[in-house]
């Protein structure tokens, strides 16, 4: 064999190898979203034998697109951001009333519930009031990130959110949930018990390493 063909020869060796270790790593990263779908499937292809989830599948899921919000600190908030965990959004106005209060402790007490992997979790609030809320809030902020903008701004991600969602019945005051890859998943009702959301999570968790 000659110098050339020696040289194809090891450059197609090379080009081989590679490709069976980006596709190795892509296994790597994509097994954990989807034993956490093929369990979603499971309940969906069992409904009615006694397995379920308790909170609205939202079907497909649907990906975010960009957005632009603040934290607190006046940092920019977008698509990457929430795409780092496992995210329960809330959207509530200046006031926050009663059942924001409730929702947003809630929340706070589903995270705290999933003990060790608590740190994969976290829980966003979605306000116009972001100083106010955040100072109000912050007794009980661990794991609380509070973001907001213009009405315009908040708007176009809760667009997204609703269009999510536009073949299911509306809901006030869901929570929804994001999964790591930005995908919106599913929503729990205001009116759900709180152990029946931390079920679902606890499962998601469990399955799927992401995040």
């Amino acid at each position: 064999m000659n110098q050339p063909e020696q040289s194809a020869s090891q450059q197609n060796k090379a080009a081989a190898v590679g490709r069976r270790k980006l596709i190795a790593l892509m296994a790597i990263y994509a097994a954990p979203l989807i034993a956490a779908w093929l369990w979603l499937g499971y309940v969906r292809s069992n409904e009615g034998a006694g397995v379920s989830v308790n909170g609205e599948l939202i079907q497909p899921a649907v990906p975010l697109e960009a957005f632009e919000l603040q934290d607190s600190n006046a940092r920019a908030w977008g698509l990457k951001d929430i795409g780092e965990k496992w995210s329960m959004v809330y959207f509530a106005d200046e006031s926050c009333a009663k059942i924001c209060e409730q929702t947003l402790y809630n929340m706070r007490q589903v995270r705290l519930s999933t003990g060790r992997r608590m740190d994969r979790v976290r829980r966003v609030l979605v306000t116009p009031a972001v100083a106010e809320m955040t100072e109000r809030l912050s007794e009980a902020s661990e794991g609380l990130v509070v973001v907001g903008g213009s009405v315009d701004a908040i708007g176009k991600l809760k667009q997204q959110v609703e269009q999510a969602q536009s073949g299911m019945a509306p809901c006030e005051n869901c929570v929804y949930l994001v999964d790591p890859f930005a995908n919106v998943m599913m929503r729990f009702p205001p009116d759900l018990d709180p152990k029946k959301m931390l079920k679902d999570l606890k499962h998601l968790l469990k399955v799927s390493r992401i995040g």
